[in-house]
Formats: structure tokens, sequence, C-alpha cells
């Protein structure tokens, strides 16, 4: 008992240690051959405003370009050479957050103007995005399960020695 009283007095003050209360860096992109698109934010849906950005090729380190975001998040950056590979965007925000993503090749359908479709696209590609990182109540109990969980099967056992010990 006085051990597991240990135990649990030296992880509380986890509990409370400042980066319990981070937020990740999410970034998605995509190209068309001559702009890469995309934007960036945190888990709480915050953009990341004037975060750093690179462009490599897939599987390099050389950056073929770099900038930041804007105010509210986006990045727009024209190619000045089509890429043979696929392309990684790398984002680097705020405390050490960091980010990467290979950029979705995406292309224009011949019977649609090409700035409109794209806009749009980007914009349904960032509700999705923000959709499927976002924290829902199912994950938060889920996270509360495994917690449970853990801590009854460390009953369990703890009570499993104590009947051997009689």
């Amino acid at each position: 008992m006085k051990k597991t009283l240990r135990i649990l007095t030296a992880l509380f003050p986890l509990l409370f240690a400042p980066h319990a209360f981070t937020h990740a860096l999410y970034v998605f992109a995509q190209y068309d051959g001559q702009t890469v698109t995309g934007k960036s934010y945190y888990s709480d849906m915050t953009p990341a405003v004037e975060t750093y950005v690179e462009v490599l090729r897939h599987g390099e380190n050389q950056p073929l370009m770099t900038g930041k975001t804007d105010n509210r998040g986006y990045f727009h950056f024209p190619l000045v050479v089509e890429p043979k590979v696929a392309l990684k965007v790398v984002v680097e925000g705020e405390e050490g957050h960091r980010a990467a993503v290979v950029a979705d090749r995406i292309t224009a359908t011949p019977n649609t103007p090409t700035q409109a479709s794209d806009e749009s696209l980007l914009l349904l590609r960032g509700d999705i995005a923000q959709l499927r990182d976002k924290i829902y109540l199912h994950d938060i109990l889920g996270g509360i399960g495994y917690i449970v969980g853990i801590a009854g099967i460390a009953a369990w056992l703890s009570a499993r020695k104590l009947r051997k010990g009689r």
C-alpha cells in the first residue's frame, strides 16, 4: 500500500506539468503542378499564424522554397519547376511544434476554371482535415477508459498478491 501511495504521489505532479496542456500542430497541403497551397492549424482549431513553412522534394533535405503562413494559417507558394516526385511540406511553429505532410497532387478538370476549383478544393480539404484532427468526446472517454482499465489491472494484481501472501 505504501509503495502504491509513493508511486501515485510521484506521478501526481505530472498532471500539472506545463507540457501536459500543449497542443499539436497540423498541416494539410496540395499542389497542382504550379502552386503548393495549404493550411496549418493547432489541435484547438486556431490557425498557426506566421509559422515557418518549407517545401521539399520527398526524401530530400534541401528545401525547394521557404516562407511563412499568413494571418489565417494559409500558405501559397508558386513552383518554379514542376517536380517529378512528391512534395513534402514541413511547418515549424512556436515552442518546438513541428508537422510534416506529403502534399497531395491534384489535377484540374477541363471544364472548370482552375483558380475557382483550387480555392474550393482547398476549403473543402481544410474542413475535412479539421474534422479528422478534432478531439471528440469519444476520444476523451476512450482515454479515461484506458486509465481506469490500467488502474483496474494494477488493483487486481495487487489483490492477487495479497491473497497469495495469506
